[in-house]
């Protein structure tokens, strides 16, 4: 007497059930991953872009015999153009675009938003199209100068400002003044993987003060400074606020 062996097996129907559910569930958890992941990058990064920035001024210094003192490198009676000049020197392989007409530098005409819904002052979101010089890097990134024309500069004509760096009005719908000092002889606008997305400030983009003893981070929210203090610090999570530019705040 033979006995037969008995076979277990999935049907069609149970594998493809078992596929959909997969399915779901890698679609519910890819994108999470997905943007994890280009955040993480974004964070190493900018610790990565900071620290040359540092290195590079610290070598500048020494070279000039001027440790401590940034205001021979960057020289309010300079233009910006000639600080970037000075600057890439600093950095292995850089080269300068001091404006996108020269070849292979179109490409880093772009417009970069901000971190905040900041506003065009009519409610309307925007962003920024930045003209400066930049030095552009072996790995992508590049650096935006910015020379200011004294390392100590009084506005009369600044403004209250709300979280997002909107100004505040009061209940006639006036603008509140103030008057603001600024200790910065040149500004550094990094952008960590230059012409690619977000192109947004606390994402890939900050914007950095170069005052006559130290480079500063970003102290301005629309700048990326949530976003900054968060990598400083160890956090390492970027706080920046999608948006439309154009649409109403």
């Amino acid at each position: 007497h033979a006995f037969g062996l008995s076979r277990s097996a999935f049907t069609l129907a149970e594998v493809l059930i078992t596929l959909g559910i997969i399915g779901v569930v890698a679609a519910m958890t890819l994108p999470s991953l997905v943007n994890n992941y280009k955040e993480k990058e974004l964070v190493s990064r900018t610790k990565k872009l900071y620290s040359n920035v540092q290195n590079a001024v610290l070598l500048a210094q020494k070279d000039l015999g001027t440790v401590g003192d940034n205001t021979f490198l960057f020289d309010v009676s300079q233009t910006s153009a000639q600080a970037a000049q000075k600057f890439a020197k600093y950095f292995n392989g850089a080269k300068v675009c001091e404006s996108s007409s020269q070849k292979g530098c179109s490409l880093y005409a772009y417009k970069v938003k901000f971190a905040t819904k900041k506003t065009s002052g009519d409610d309307t979101l925007t962003d920024y199209s930045y003209t400066y010089p930049k030095i552009i890097l072996n790995d992508g990134s590049c650096i935006q100068v910015i020379q200011q024309t004294s390392c100590y500069r009084v506005n009369e004509n600044d403004c209250v400002q709300d979280a997002d760096g909107n100004c505040v009005k009061d209940e006639n719908g006036n603008t509140i003044n103030k008057i603001s000092t600024h200790i910065d002889c040149a500004r550094l606008i990094i952008d960590v993987n230059g012409p690619k997305l977000p192109n947004q400030y606390g994402a890939d983009t900050y914007q950095l003060s170069v005052t006559s003893k130290k480079v500063l981070p970003p102290i301005w929210a629309p700048y990326g400074s949530k976003s900054f203090q968060n990598i400083l610090s160890g956090n390492g999570k970027l706080e920046y606020e999608k948006y439309t530019v154009g649409a109403k705040k």
